[in-house]
């Protein structure tokens, strides 16, 4: 219960089915790639996406977020969780 007390803005529950691509630069291979998810949950300030698959983010890193019908935004990694193998959740942040 305490991680839910340092929210700074409330969570929606997604559209069902709703996806999210995240475009990112792969720093090993210097190459651009896109991963797609379901988005789990949004709030003012980010999104939560679950990915099925291998992910290679990092914490901190910069990438583009295109959740829905929205337009792309500058995104961060907030903090990645792995739920089971090969389904991790993601949380990011909206960078203004």
């Amino acid at each position: 219960m305490g991680e839910y007390k340092d929210r700074k803005h409330l969570r929606y529950p997604a559209d069902p089915n709703q996806l999210v691509t995240i475009y990112y630069l792969d720093e090993s291979t210097k190459k651009t790639g896109h991963l797609v998810g379901l988005c789990q949950d949004e709030s003012l300030n980010g999104c939560c996406v679950v990915f099925v698959g291998e992910v290679s983010f990092k914490q901190g890193q910069e990438v583009l977020c295109e959740c829905g019908t929205l337009p792309k935004v500058t995104a961060m990694v907030s903090w990645i969780k792995k739920l089971e193998d090969q389904i991790t959740q993601v949380g990011f942040s909206w960078i203004t």
